[in-house]
């Protein structure tokens, strides 16, 4: 694979703590920003495929009423105390 270099503007603050985080895991900082990035990029790709797929359920009716759902995680709840 081939990487490519890119540059990022960080807050003095920031940037300093990217570099505490990098110093405690013996790595650069370069690695960690690029494991952060890669990291971000894969959940919020997950949070829109999960989206799209809610909206395609809502488009074709598959939906659950909201009292089953409530029901549901009340039950959840009450289980988890006793």
């Amino acid at each position: 694979m081939r990487l490519k270099a890119t540059s990022v503007r960080l807050d003095d603050e920031t940037l300093a703590r990217v570099g505490h985080m990098a110093d405690a895991m013996d790595r650069p900082r370069a690695w960690l920003m690029a494991e952060a990035i890669k990291q971000y990029v894969a959940r919020e790709e997950w949070f829109i495929r999960e989206v799209e797929k809610g909206v395609k359920a809502a488009e074709e009716g598959r939906l659950t009423n909201h009292d089953d759902v409530k029901s549901k995680w009340e039950a959840k709840r009450a289980a988890q105390v006793d």
